[in-house]
C-alpha cells in the first residue's frame, strides 16, 4: 500500500471515484509475480466501479456523478485476434489492474469507452460482479450447443457458483462438487439440490457438460472422468502455470469428447450487466465480505481462505 499521483482525465478518459473492487484468484496470481504484464509498483484490481468525478474534453455521453462499472479490457485493437472477434487473445492485451492502474485505489482514470452506466437501483454488491460474470458468459459461449444439457460444476467459489447459476438460467439441471461445507451450504441456499463433497457422491456416472472451476489438477482429473460420451468439458479455473494433469486420450478420441479452455471477457460485459439485472438477488449472496482499502492484507487472507467467497475492497 502507498500513495500515488492524483489521476487526471485525458481527453477521452474519465476519473472514477472507486465505490468498490472485487478480489479474485487472478489478483492473487498477479500479486505473487505470476502476471507478465504487471510491473511493480502497480495498482492492481480489475473488478471495479464507482462514481465519475471528472470527464475528459472529448467525452459527451458521461457526466459527473454517473454510476459506472469498468470493463478492464485493453487491447491493441488491430491484431488478427482483435479483428476476428477474439480480442481476449490479443498478444498485447494489458488490462486495467495489470498494465494500467486498476481499482485497488480511491480514484482511477480510465477510457470513457470502457465505462458502462448502471441502473440507479442496482447495489454495488451486484454491479461489481459484472466482470467475473462476463468471464463466465464467455466460457458458456465456448460450450456452444452443449449449453442446456445437464451439467456438473467442480468448485463452488465465486466463479463456480456463477457458472452454475448461468447454466441453470440456460435450462440445465446442475450438480455441484465442493469440499468446503460453507460453500456447499451457500449452493444449497441458492437452490441447487445436488451438492456433494466428492465426485463419488454424484448421483450419476457421467454428464454431457462438465466444468472445472477450481484449477486444481486432482479436481480436473476427477472432472474428466465424468464427462459423458460426446460430452464437453470446460476449464474455467486457472491452474498454476506448469501444472500437469493425467487424462486418458483414448476417451477423447473414441468418445468424441470436447475439451475447452476459456480466457477472460470477450464482448460479454454488456450481456453480463443485463443478466445481473435479472439474477441480482441470487448473485448478491456471493459477496461475503466488504473490507476497507487500508485493511488490504486481511482482504487477501480472506480470499485465500475457505471462509469467504467474493471479497470487495471499499475505499
Amino acid at each position: 500500500m502507498g500513495d500515488t499521483a492524483e489521476p487526471v482525465a485525458s481527453a477521452n478518459e474519465v476519473v472514477v471515484d472507486i465505490a468498490g473492487c472485487g478480489i479474485c484468484g487472478t489478483d492473487l496470481h498477479s500479486l505473487s509475480g505470476g502476471n507478465a504484464f504487471l510491473r511493480f509498483p502497480a495498482v492492481p484490481g480489475h473488478e471495479f466501479g464507482g462514481w465519475i468525478s471528472e470527464v475528459g474534453d472529448e467525452v459527451s455521453w458521461l457526466r459527473v456523478g454517473d454510476r459506472v462499472i469498468v470493463d478492464p479490457t485493453r487491447t491493441d485493437e488491430h491484431c488478427k485476434f482483435c479483428r476476428s472477434g477474439r480480442a481476449n487473445l490479443c498478444p498485447e492485451k494489458g488490462s486495467y489492474g495489470s498494465r494500467h492502474p486498476g481499482g485497488f485505489a480511491e480514484k482511477v482514470a480510465v477510457r470513457a469507452s470502457n465505462c458502462v452506466k448502471i441502473p440507479d437501483g442496482m447495489p454495488w454488491e451486484v454491479a461489481l460482479l459484472a466482470e467475473p460474470l462476463g468471464c463466465v458468459l464467455h466460457g458458456i459461449d465456448r460450450l456452444g450447443d452443449a449449453v442446456g444439457g445437464d451439467a456438473v460444476v467442480f468448485g463452488a467459489g465465486p466463479i463456480g457458483l456463477l457458472v452454475a447459476i448461468a447454466l441453470r438460467y440456460n435450462g440445465a439441471e446442475v450438480a455441484i462438487v465442493e469440499r468446503s461445507e460453507m460453500r456447499r451450504g451457500l449452493a444449497g441456499r441458492l437452490g441447487f439440490e445436488i451438492v456433494v463433497d466428492a465426485v463419488g457422491a454424484l448421483p450419476r456416472a457421467n454428464y454431457p457438460v462438465v466444468v472445472d472451476a477450481t484449477g486444481v489438477p486432482a479436481a480436473i482429473e476427477d472432472a474428466f472422468r465424468v464427462v459423458g460420451r460426446g460430452g464437453s468439458m470446460l476449464l474455467m479455473g486457472v491452474a498454476e502455470q506448469g501444472s500437469l494433469v493425467r487424462i486418458d486420450p483414448y476417451r477423447i478420441n473414441w468418445q468424441e469428447l470436447t475439451i475447452l479452455g476459456s480466457s477472460a471477457i470477450n464482448h460479454t460485459f454488456f450481456r453480463s450487466l443485463e443478466m445481473l439485472g435479472r439474477i441480482g438477488d441470487q448473485v448478491s449472496q456471493l459477496v461475503t465480505h466488504n473490507v476497507p482499502l487500508e485493511d488490504f492484507g486481511r482482504a487477501l487472507d480472506l480470499t485465500r481462505s475457505q471462509s469467504a467467497l467474493k471479497v470487495l475492497i471499499r475505499p
